[in-house]
């Protein structure tokens, strides 16, 4: 199952998919949960201290050590041993990307 929440601004994206990602892995379902927000708090939300994410590599950034094509058709369980991090809950966080400077995402 794949699910995508998208929306405008500051309507709860980011609380509804903690909330499912958490449910569903305390459920026993693998979860990957995937922040492309520009400004990432997803990992707040699903447990994970942001001193736990600072040194995480988004997965579609140039200096994450694997070329975005690659990123693209890379294994789950490849950009997940690189790239993710297990939340108390079981679920899987990646960031996939991180804006390093302003104006310049």
């Amino acid at each position: 199952m794949r699910i995508a929440v998208a929306g405008k601004g500051g309507v709860g994206k980011t609380t509804i998919s903690a909330v499912l990602a958490r449910v569903l892995a305390r459920r026993g379902h693998p979860v990957v949960a995937i922040d492309c927000d520009s400004d990432p708090h997803l990992a707040m939300t699903i447990g994970i201290g942001l001193e736990a994410i600072a040194p995480m590599n988004p997965f579609l950034d140039a200096g994450s050590g694997l070329p975005a094509a690659e990123a693209r058709v890379a294994a789950p369980v490849q950009l997940l041993s690189r790239h993710g991090i297990i939340g108390p809950d079981g679920a899987a966080l990646m960031l996939a990307a991180r804006i390093s400077r302003p104006g310049g995402g």
